[in-house]
């Protein structure tokens, strides 16, 4: 089965709770499989706005043109078939993209922080092997680093960021969200990334409340400019 398959499959709704939960792993780490889920999403948004835009000119008729009152019936008759099917098939076109944010949440960290940046001098040699660690795919052992680390120096936003990101590619949500609000909440701190990646973080463990938190933090990050602007615009359909 290839990835678009999967993806088809899952989107579906056709996998049982054990295959969804394994996608949902995998998507977080398999940058082939988040592009062909990205594809498949803009690619059914575009048909469900081709085919919203046909309905309405075929609605949208000048006043003159009104139907009589026999063809107004065929036009209902016609529509609740339509319903019908619509109904019938789950409707499946007409439907919202349903991955949201929290699939797109997905695919950016599979994406962007599959690896973290090898910094050359004046980072601590802790915070190198910590990375070196995690691009190895030993996160635990990273988490441990960064962690050591901050214990110490529990203001370091460098160390704060890459603890937050090693527990967001564990899937330890809470423990991101409080590391990223830590440091989205220092002071005079240039170009903080910290809330774009507390957004991401909520729109992965998807609480209740984490998709309205998510939603004021990625309107933070557009309007301050902060990293993440470019990904926080367009999730929030900017």
């Amino acid at each position: 089965m290839n990835e678009l398959e999967q993806v088809d499959r899952f989107f579906a709704g056709d996998m049982s709770a054990e295959e969804k939960q394994a996608f949902e792993q995998e998507l977080t780490r398999n940058t082939g499989l988040a592009s062909a889920a990205a594809f498949y999403l803009q690619t059914r948004e575009a048909a469900r706005r081709e085919i919203l835009a046909e309905k309405r000119k075929q609605w949208e008729r000048p006043e003159e043109n009104i139907p009589s009152r026999r063809t107004l019936s065929i036009y209902v008759a016609s529509a609740a078939a339509v319903i019908a099917l619509l109904i019938g098939i789950g409707w499946w076109v007409l439907r919202p993209a349903v991955p949201e944010r929290s699939e797109l949440a997905s695919a950016y960290i599979a994406d962007h922080l599959a690896t973290l940046q090898t910094r050359m001098g004046g980072t601590p040699d802790t915070l190198q092997l910590g990375i070196g660690q995690y691009n190895e795919g030993h996160y635990e052992e990273a988490k441990k680093l960064f962690q050591q680390w901050l214990v110490h120096h529990a203001a370091d936003s460098e160390a704060l960021k890459l603890a937050g990101i090693t527990s967001l590619k564990l899937g330890d949500y809470d423990e991101a969200i409080r590391l990223f609000r830590r440091l989205g909440n220092q002071p005079g701190l240039y170009s903080n990334p910290g809330p774009f990646y507390e957004a991401v973080a909520r729109l992965r463990r998807h609480r209740p409340e984490d998709e309205t938190e998510a939603e004021k933090l990625l309107k933070r990050v557009v309007a301050e400019e902060l990293p993440g602007k470019a990904e926080a615009a367009t999730w929030l359909g900017q």
